[in-house]
């Protein structure tokens, strides 16, 4: 337990009793925060105790006195201890107030006290934790108080807080009771304390043509000490579906071994890992309402600190800038499963999907530009009648094209038609191929 150290006493009023300060009180505050002891950290001294000179006596005698001190190294033992790591056996109790972080549960013992002569009568107490935008009450036995306290006795109460605002955080202590001869009394002290951030997040997303996203986690321990990050999950909104890409994939069948690709859960200090998921709509059928929206979902991170103290941060809603959603949407796919071979100068079909994301029905038309074709050229008719797409449907067809040129290359130079309001889209990038020379090379 770490002793608050406490400001001077205010003088703000309460609603029903006012601060009294003329003469000394007969109760006093005292507020302690409740933590974890530490291990203790030691530089000790190995010696071999084989010879028995007087200096390997008076380590041994050391070795008995204080167990931290020096140890004597017998055999050749390869078995790792404690001591190794620097660390004792023995237990360190906190001599500071410590840093608090936001996620962590904020634990205090407070200590009413009657360090008079006579006892007091009808005390009550009421403890409050006060932020920058909220007040909670902790602890609150005005309505029936303790009958009394008994000379140089005391009372103690425990409270405890989970902490989910930054800045500081003042927590908030009242006495009332009645002194001898029936004097009411009432003070009231303030603790003053700073809850920083233990992790530092950071986004980026990637916003794909068929409504995917991948959104990138950089998470960042800002903390003075290692933790062990116990759970990192990503929950989507409810337009989302997704899927986590940080578990090691079973080469075998495909499958998720449930290990994560970082090995274990520790962060030290400064330490910095990038979580990367994919999100897609969960309603691939009318999937407008997901390429629209902002909100993306949150990130639920559990962790504990070397002691084992557990704490927890929940994101706001991540977001991003809302996409700009066109009326024809062009997708492209390949007819056949399993890898794809394109040989120069060899024809080779490609699926197009193209989706009406207006409001109003299309009768659309599909026409090359030769032009801005580069060196895949569309085989066939340049320009072929699609039909009518309802508003939110899609239409399918397919086209054969014929590559000029080895190695990568684009496919583009389409423009496609509304007969009904004149609408145009031009195609210029459709997608990439690679192009071999002959059947027979590979691609490394």
């Amino acid at each position: 337990m770490s002793k608050i150290v406490s400001p001077r006493p205010s003088m703000t009023a309460s609603p029903s009793l006012e601060q009294d300060d003329q003469t000394p009180h007969n109760i006093s505050l005292k507020v302690m925060r409740l933590t974890r002891p530490q291990l203790t950290t030691t530089l000790p001294v190995y010696y071999e105790s084989t010879d028995k000179t007087a200096f390997i006596e008076g380590l041994d005698s050391l070795n008995i006195s204080d167990l931290t001190a020096s140890h004597p190294i017998d055999g050749k033992s390869q078995d790792v201890q404690i001591r190794d790591y620097g660390l004792s056996q023995m237990l360190l109790l906190p001599s500071t107030f410590g840093t608090i972080y936001l996620g962590e549960n904020f634990s205090t013992l407070i200590s009413v006290n009657n360090e008079s002569t006579a006892p007091a009568y009808v005390v009550g107490t009421k403890i409050e934790l006060q932020t920058s935008s909220q007040r909670f009450v902790l602890s609150d036995n005005t309505s029936s108080p303790m009958a009394h306290i008994k000379p140089k006795d005391s009372y103690n109460i425990t409270v405890s807080h989970e902490i989910k605002e930054l800045g500081i955080h003042i927590l908030v202590c009242s006495v009332q009771y009645n002194a001898p001869h029936g004097r009411k009394r009432f003070f009231r002290k303030f603790y003053k304390f700073q809850v920083t951030n233990p992790l530092a997040v950071k986004t980026k997303l990637n916003n794909m043509i068929d409504g995917r996203v991948f959104l990138e986690a950089q998470l960042q321990n800002v903390s003075q000490s290692p933790m062990f990050l116990e759970r990192m999950k990503f929950e989507p909104s409810e337009y989302f579906q997704f899927e986590d890409f940080n578990d090691i994939i079973d080469q075998t069948d495909g499958s998720k071994e449930g290990v994560s690709v970082f090995g274990d859960g520790y962060i030290h200090p400064q330490d910095v890992r990038q979580y990367l998921y994919m999100l897609s709509p969960r309603n691939s059928h009318n999937d407008r309402i997901s390429r629209t929206t902002n909100a993306l979902g949150k990130l639920d991170i559990v962790w504990r600190n070397y002691m084992g103290d557990l704490g927890r941060l929940q994101t706001s809603q991540l977001t991003r800038k809302t996409p700009m959603l066109e009326d024809l949407e062009v997708q492209p796919f390949w007819l056949l499963d399993g890898p794809v071979r394109i040989i120069l100068e060899t024809s080779f079909r490609l699926g197009i999907r193209i989706k009406n994301h207006s409001g109003q029905n299309m009768k659309l038309v599909l026409s090359a530009i030769k032009t801005k074709m580069g060196s895949v050229l569309l085989s066939g008719l340049n320009s072929r009648q699609l039909g009518e797409v309802v508003s939110g449907e899609s239409i399918e067809t397919h086209l054969e094209f014929f590559p000029l040129t080895p190695g990568l290359q684009r496919i583009g130079g389409l423009k496609i038609l509304d007969l009904l309001s004149g609408y145009t889209k031009d195609i210029d990038h459709v997608c990439d191929i690679f192009v071999l020379t002959n059947p027979h090379e590979s691609v490394v």
